[in-house]
């Protein structure tokens, strides 16, 4: 199926662009997580967009034809852990941000800080 080798397509490349301590893994049905220990707020976002343009990149086959079904688009929201925050807190921050890359046109990254600006208020999809 599509849907399925899209997935794999984004699996290997986030599993590709992480390293060390980093983990990536599957939540959910389409979202994937990518935990960076080591990594500061404003380098994670940079992992993030890095691997975003990589999947951007990549071309869709269909494997029989050979014909090219389109380009993937990814969106992220990126969160920084803050000492003694339950990790309820801390996913809910990453994931108001993951749908604040989807409201403001998709195939973007966003981060805690575009929550906490404010600049985004007022523009929403159609």
């Amino acid at each position: 199926m599509l849907g399925d080798q899209v997935l794999k397509l984004v699996a290997r490349t986030i599993s590709d662009s992480v390293k060390g301590k980093d983990t990536a893994a599957r939540y959910g049905g389409e979202e994937f997580a990518i935990i960076l220990p080591q990594t500061r707020l404003k380098d994670a976002v940079a992992v993030a967009e890095d691997i975003r343009r990589l999947v951007a990149s990549r071309k869709v086959l269909n494997r029989r034809t050979g014909q090219v079904l389109g380009q993937v688009t990814l969106s992220a929201g990126v969160a920084e852990y803050e000492f003694g925050e339950t990790l309820g807190a801390f996913l809910h921050r990453a994931d108001e941000a993951l749908y604040l890359s989807k409201r403001q046109g998709r195939n973007r990254v966003m981060s805690q800080e575009d929550l906490n600006s404010g600049s985004h208020l007022g523009f929403e999809e159609s």
